[in-house]
């Protein structure tokens, strides 16, 4: 089971081993007596105060943690910088049909590296080069290791482009520091839905999936955050990758660290002390609830982005929401439970029942090519968003460990300096 998280304002972690959770809700119902009757009466405001009790210990890293490797995305139901699918877009500069589209992609080519492949600084790299028509090369392995897409068979929508992409990508080797070695071996890859909605019906089809494919280096570092190119070989097409699918950038990647018992209770205490709530943050769509779903641009609002604050220290460290995990069975899609972390509905309608609690634990979202967490300030279900009121930690000389007690009040409007 993960450990219990805080979550920073700029999206980093702090993970908490507890011995103890305990929540408390209090409802702001008032109640009295109606004389003579013997009866009681009460009047209920839906007034009501969530909070969390968190203790536990602090010891020393045995290993090295909080590493991430870095992620990025190719999504095939998405257009860039635009706000339509990508199909929609196609359709736009007259590729108004899959076949269209699959020939539009001949010779077109996105380019990365791995992170081993950045960390041996030998100017090496991966290009997927689709080809659509004629004889599909072997792939090259080299310092600019080449990978042919094969598209000349059926393809019946883009999750298919997509499944090739995977297909082609999983079997093929590259090379890292000189040596050879499988893809699979330095990057995980998974496929899942893609992002835009109209996707499938601007391809006149009642469903497509699988159109989002995800790359996570294996090597977990900072040195695999890196950009992806697209481009056209000059050699097999006379046309840039003009109109290209979303290709994300590589982010998220963290290198880890180890820390003693003291460096941990010194971060917990400069997160908790003199940290600015930046202004505050608000989000209207939690007034609002179930009933009424507001556009992105009205649904919330992040003072310190407004006055330009948002990336100083005292800013970024506020500690805006906590993350706990439990292990669900009525979510599942197997027989096996899968972690889920416990929310608070709020907002008129909003209900959270465990079937309806269905996000993975710590998700994440791609935002203009780089993946992040959400601000659970900003979006419901995926943590309980709130402010920590209290931080007591001590030290046990006789087992010569700090232990902490941590007191967290959810909210979901925050005002203040």
């Amino acid at each position: 089971m993960p450990m219990i998280q805080l979550i920073r304002r700029d999206g980093d972690i702090i993970e908490l081993e507890a011995t103890n959770v305990a929540f408390s809700v209090t409802r702001s119902v008032a109640v009295w007596a109606i004389p003579v009757f013997g009866v009681r009466a009460g009047f209920d405001t839906n007034a009501n105060l969530f909070s969390v009790t968190v203790s536990g210990i602090l010891t020393d890293d045995t290993n090295v943690s909080g590493s991430n490797g870095a992620t990025a995305h190719i999504d095939l139901s998405r257009a860039t910088n635009v706000s339509n699918s990508w199909f929609a877009q196609q359709d736009a500069i007259g590729n108004n049909t899959i076949a269209k589209v699959v020939t539009a992609l001949h010779g077109k080519r996105i380019t990365f590296s791995s992170a081993g492949q950045i960390d041996a600084g030998l100017g090496e790299d991966i290009t997927l080069q689709f080809y659509s028509s004629g004889v599909v090369p072997a792939a090259t392995v080299a310092t600019n290791s080449i990978i042919p897409v094969n598209l000349t068979g059926a393809i019946p929508h883009t999750g298919s482009i997509a499944t090739a992409i995977k297909t082609a990508f999983d079997a093929a080797s590259v090379k890292v520091n000189t040596v050879t070695v499988a893809n699979s071996t330095i990057f995980s890859t998974s496929l899942s839905a893609g992002s835009a909605s109209t996707s499938a019906s601007d391809q006149g089809l009642s469903s497509v999936t699988s159109e989002k494919l995800t790359f996570t280096n294996l090597v977990k570092s900072s040195n695999g955050n890196t950009r992806t190119l697209v481009s056209g070989d000059a050699s097999v097409t006379t046309q840039e990758f003009a109109s290209p699918f979303f290709v994300s950038n590589f982010t998220g990647g963290v290198t880890g660290s180890r820390k003693t018992k003291g460096d941990k209770v010194q971060d917990l205490i400069n997160m908790t002390v003199n940290a600015s709530a930046g202004g505050g943050m608000l989000s209207p769509q939690s007034f609002t609830g179930d009933l009424i779903e507001m556009p992105d641009s009205l649904a919330n609002f992040d003072v310190s982005k407004l006055l330009r604050i948002d990336q100083s220290d005292s800013v970024s460290k506020y500690i805006v929401g906590m993350r706990i995990p439990y292990e669900s069975l009525i979510t599942a899609t197997g027989v096996s439970e899968e972690l889920r972390q416990f929310i608070i509905p709020s907002g008129p309608g909003t209900d959270y029942a465990s079937h309806k609690n269905i996000e993975p634990f710590d998700p994440v979202d791609v935002i203009d090519g780089e993946t992040v967490r959400p601000n659970p300030f900003f979006r419901q279900g995926i943590a309980i968003p709130g402010v920590v009121q209290t931080f007591n930690p001590a030290y046990a000389a006789g087992d010569s460990v700090w232990t902490y007690e941590l007191g967290f009040n959810a909210c979901e409007q925050l005002i203040g300096i």
